[in-house]
């Protein structure tokens, strides 16, 4: 930390006679300015570039225009958009204009970061695209996709429909496979033994679970095409195989799941970050740390797929007088998933609206996410991320990807109190809404979690807890 300093005299009479300019009047006194000083968070020289701005916003507004920052701050250079920057966040460091100005200058500072879904599509290693599979093959998926039986005088059902794009990926690897070993291109013994054995030789090795389901998918496939007996029976063989070899494996899965923290210590975590947040400068890490604070945090109690966590306000998020509720159409089912979001997780995505901003300013800035249709999760420059931003922040932060939130709902539900638990809600209700330190209690840690699952296990049915998680 800087060494303290004092002001000299001369510096304090140059600021008294700034800050008696009109556009000054409510900012900061010159007591606060000099403690601002001598703690070394600002420098005299940079309240320089905030007199200037507040002269120009003044200017504009005597003359009732309501002008962007763009507009005020055209003729700016980028290194003294900063200076402006550093000391809007020694003085404002909760008012909603530090994210504009972060937003502003990483669009003059012409920045190199890629936009966000512009990645190459991965290349690929161990497939052909789905256009070059046989003929009879696309129909046939085809048919599957349409929900009709097969052809073929057993007249074999279609799988459900979450399982059709991954069987095609998996003859997809199936044609790979013959094309390398210089094959026929269909099913056959031949081809079914050298894709097996290309299963069981990647270089980084495939779970036994994995390769059952391989197997097990392109036997359902052939049993569809109406393939030979002779192969049918060769596949049935080797799903038997696969389904022992697999049973007498720890499942990876499980093996993540069990290493992941606790509900406790990952609310502990959030928090850590949230704190950490409010008292870095560098607005790259707040918005980076407040982001993965409620991905790890929002998806405990609503585990969705990866396809799912890309969420807008005013599409998949609602809001009203009874605060946020979900409206998904989930991506593997179809089926729309509703469910209110209770005011302990609101909380948090409270943090992605206000951005570092006081609560006072959380209605009107709720008002505009919601106009924009913004999504919730956006990069410090606003623009939007990847689409698998939450699942790769709860591989940075956790270890695992978000996935994972599924089946560890499912282990946790059991240890989880009763409904009775309402101090959760009284916890919730004595918040401190300008820091995340007061949430570090055990009571919020503990009961809170206690009560959002205890109250969510009430409102699920048996019918809907099949919809929406499915067989995990």
């Amino acid at each position: 930390m800087p060494d303290k300093r004092v002001m000299t005299q001369r510096e304090l009479k140059r600021l008294a006679a700034m800050f008696r300019a009109p556009h000054w009047e409510g900012v900061i006194s010159v007591e606060s300015a000099e403690a601002l000083v001598c703690s070394g968070k600002i420098k005299t020289r940079e309240f320089g570039p905030l007199d200037d701005f507040l002269c120009l916003r003044m200017a504009a507004l005597n003359r009732d225009e309501h002008p962007t920052l763009s507009y005020l701050l055209e003729n700016w250079n980028v290194a003294k958009l900063r200076l402006l920057r550093r000391v809007v966040w020694a003085i404002f460091g909760e008012d909603p204009i530090l994210r504009a100005l972060d937003v502003y200058i990483h669009e003059r500072s012409g920045s190199t970061r890629k936009p966000p879904g512009g990645r190459k599509p991965r290349a690929r290693r161990f497939s052909v695209p789905p256009e070059d599979l046989p003929a009879e093959w696309l129909e046939a998926l085809g048919r599957m996709t349409d929900g009709l039986p097969s052809r073929f005088e057993q007249r074999q059902p279609p799988p459900v429909a979450s399982m059709i794009q991954t069987t095609r990926t998996k003859l997809c690897e199936l044609i790979l496979v013959a094309r390398q070993n210089n094959l026929e291109e269909n099913i056959s013994i031949e081809t079914l033994e050298a894709y097996e054995r290309s299963l069981l030789g990647r270089e980084r090795p495939l779970s036994r679970v994995t390769i059952r389901s391989a197997i097990r998918q392109v036997h359902g496939f052939a049993r569809y095409i109406g393939a030979s007996t002779t192969v049918l029976e060769h596949l049935a063989a080797r799903v038997c195989y696969h389904e022992r070899r697999a049973a007498l494996a720890a499942p990876v899965k499980e093996q993540r799941v069990l290493s992941l923290p606790s509900y406790e210590e990952i609310f502990e975590i959030a928090l850590d970050m949230l704190g950490e947040a409010e008292n870095t400068k560098n607005g790259v890490r707040a918005q980076f740390l407040r982001n993965a604070a409620v991905a790890i945090t929002l998806f405990c109690p609503f585990p969705l797929r990866v396809a799912d966590t890309v969420l807008r306000f005013g599409e998949e998020i609602l809001w009203d007088d009874n605060g946020y509720r979900f409206n998904l159409i989930m991506s593997k089912s179809k089926r729309p998933f509703t469910a209110p979001v209770l005011p302990l997780f609101g909380f948090f995505i409270d943090q992605m609206i206000l951005q570092g901003a006081s609560s006072e300013h959380l209605q009107d800035l709720r008002k505009a996410c919601f106009e924009r249709k913004r999504r919730l999760f956006v990069a410090h420059d606003d623009s939007n991320l990847d689409p698998r931003y939450v699942s790769a922040i709860w591989s940075q932060v956790l270890g695992t990807g978000s996935h994972a939130a599924r089946t560890k709902l499912h282990d946790e539900f059991g240890r989880l109190g009763s409904r009775g638990v309402e101090l959760a809600l009284l916890a919730c209700g004595q918040r401190s809404e300008k820091t995340a330190e007061a949430y570090r209690t055990r009571a919020f840690k503990l009961l809170t979690i206690k009560k959002a699952h205890s109250d969510a296990i009430g409102e699920i049915t048996d019918a809907e807890w099949k919809a929406y998680f499915g067989e995990l």
